[in-house]
């Protein structure tokens, strides 16, 4: 798994980024300098990053966190990582929506199964997940109806759910051998800087005015501002598990929900929750053969705040989400 703090970043600036991609375009090889691409199920500690250069070049990583598997000599866990470049060439047109991309090579950095330890984690080196040597990429552009995509293409795209747009707002590169989607955005000026602030726990309370609970025994926490949707938020791990909490101003009316996660799958499972005497939902969504995300929202209409709180985990059943969330939990007006 990647650090949570990976994805969160990436998406939020996935969903905000704008192509300059003129509608009705032929697509040239060109077209692809300088895009970034992530493979990620959105949640949780892993992901595979691609970096476009020119004539089809690429650069990539590959990271999955694995806080469980410690001992004495890496108590803070381990990383699965690889390094790694190749190339691709255009194939062509695939129909009216896609065109097709092939790997023509693909070299790792370094061989596998190498092992180092550092800051009391472990290193061990593996290959790629989500492209191989000889894949074939379909390439939906900005503007692609949604309605084009299978279940699993909008599963990668992040765009399962009722909050999802009509039309692509970003690129998308698919890949039916490994199963495996990259959402594509280019950073322009107006992306490249980081929007979101790291702050400590109290600097976080005095710019948002809320405070979110680290829970006993939970590890790693970051605590970070985005100024620009007044939304706080804090990571942490606890039980090898990766926890994130969100909370925000938000004027609903009594008994309405906003998913302000920034995930959006077809959530399953749904049940109605109390977190302290907020009324609330929680849900269980399966991103990957064996890995499960589920998602804890409540709202406190006193004040006016949306909370949410998400966990990336293989065994759901293990958990209790709510217990959770009621940990995170720091009621403004007192428990009514």
């Amino acid at each position: 798994m990647k650090k949570m703090l990976v994805w969160v970043l990436f998406l939020s600036m996935l969903f905000s980024a704008v192509s300059a991609f003129a509608e009705g375009e032929a697509l040239t090889i060109d077209q692809l300098d300088g895009m970034e691409c992530i493979f990620s199920s959105g949640a949780g500690g892993w992901a595979t990053e691609l970096h476009f250069g020119e004539d089809g070049a690429f650069t990539g990583d590959f990271h999955d966190s694995e806080m469980g598997e410690a001992d004495e000599a890496y108590p803070n866990g381990t990383v699965y990582v690889c390094g790694f470049s190749g190339q691709m060439s255009l194939v062509g047109q695939a129909d009216e929506y896609a065109w097709t991309l092939h790997v023509d090579n693909l070299t790792l950095d370094d061989e596998t199964g190498k092992e180092s330890i550092d800051d009391d984690m472990r290193f061990v080196t593996t290959d790629p997940y989500g492209i191989s040597e000889g894949d074939e990429l379909l390439v939906y552009l900005p503007g692609t109806p949604v309605s084009v995509l299978n279940e699993d293409q909008r599963m990668w795209a992040h765009l399962l759910g009722d909050e999802a747009p009509e039309a692509l707002e970003n690129w998308f590169l698919y890949s039916a051998a490994n199963e495996s989607g990259f959402v594509g955005y280019f950073m322009d000026d107006a992306t490249l800087a980081n929007p979101w602030a790291d702050m400590t726990a109290d600097e976080l309370a005095q710019v948002s005015g809320v405070t979110l609970n680290l829970p006993e025994g939970a590890q790693d926490a970051v605590y970070r501002w985005l100024e620009s949707e007044s939304l706080a938020e804090l990571q942490f791990t606890l039980d090898g598990d990766e926890y994130c909490a969100r909370v925000k101003p938000d004027a609903l009316e009594a008994g309405q929900l906003d998913n302000i996660s920034g995930m959006y799958f077809e959530w399953e499972h749904e049940e109605e929750i109390t977190v302290g005497h907020c009324p609330g939902t929680i849900g269980l969504a399966q991103t990957g053969s064996s890995d499960y995300t589920e998602l804890c929202l409540w709202y406190d209409v006193a004040p006016g705040l949306m909370y949410s709180l998400s966990v990336y985990t293989t065994d759901p059943d293990g958990l209790d989400l709510t217990a959770v969330a009621a940990m995170v939990y720091e009621p403004m007006q007192g428990e009514a």
